[in-house]
């Protein structure tokens, strides 16, 4: 039985226009490495690659955008520092001089091997396993002090979290009714391109292929299925925490009502 895509639509729906293109990036980079064994898939691929360049555009250009300038540069201020971590500990452990050496370094790899593709997850992900990282990275300071990384790691930590300060309170005043322009039409098109390149690689999935092809549309819908069900966590975690403060708004306003 051949592989399937998971439902993606409803979600995809249901996430903000800067959430629902966050995720679609995520699979476009995932998907990339496979496009050069798959030929037939390639022209829809390079319209998926177009559409999000266009509805990036429109969306640097709002002013009421999510995607605000400053957010990029905190994103792209920790996505420096978590390779500048990544690429430290793999120096020491390749150039390790002694046994001991090695194996001590190992260990800080073994922690960060972990954590290599976060920085290609979108937002809320990607903070959630940095936090992770940090918090495991300094449960070792005899490890992160012994190689240098020791600031690297505090630096990360607190970039991270001015990531999220400004992440979190963007979208608690952010709102699809207040980007102005075709936001609509943009995300309807961006969202086609997407689904046309699921069912391209689905239909191929029907017709005689190399292994190698088969392979590697087998991986592609791995890659999909992975965001889509990564995108449904993230989306009812924060559903469930608004579905908790609303139901204890309405018990506290229950409780005056009974007060009075």
């Amino acid at each position: 039985m051949n592989k399937e895509i998971l439902t993606y639509k409803r979600i995809l729906q249901r996430l903000t226009v800067s959430q629902n293109v966050q995720v679609l990036h995520a699979i476009y980079d995932d998907v990339q490495p496979y496009t050069a064994k798959i030929q037939a898939i390639v022209p829809v691929f390079e319209t998926l690659g177009s559409e999000l360049s266009t509805i990036d555009n429109f969306l640097k250009k709002n002013p009421k955008a999510f995607e605000t300038e400053e957010i990029v540069k905190k994103d792209a201020a920790r996505d420096f520092t978590v390779r500048s971590v990544i690429a430290k500990t793999q120096y020491h452990y390749d150039f390790a001089v002694t046994d001991e050496e090695k194996e001590a370094a190992r260990r800080l790899v073994y922690i960060v091997e972990k954590y290599k593709d976060a920085a290609k997850k979108e937002y809320e992900s990607e903070t959630a396993l940095l936090r992770s990282l940090v918090t495991e990275l300094q449960q070792t300071p005899d490890l992160t002090d012994r190689f240098g990384v020791t600031a690297l790691v505090a630096r990360l930590k607190q970039e991270n979290e001015d990531f999220e300060t400004l992440y979190n309170a963007r979208a608690q005043t952010v709102h699809e009714s207040q980007i102005k322009g075709s936001a609509t039409k943009y995300r309807t098109s961006v969202n086609k391109a997407f689904d046309n390149l699921c069912k391209v690689v689905t239909g191929l999935l029907l017709m005689p292929l190399t292994a190698d092809e088969t392979t590697a549309a087998e991986s592609i819908i791995d890659v999909i299925n992975a965001q889509i069900q990564q995108a449904t966590v993230v989306y009812n975690r924060h559903a469930g925490v608004a579905s908790g403060k609303k139901k204890e708004e309405e018990n506290i306003t229950d409780g005056e009502d009974i007060n009075e």
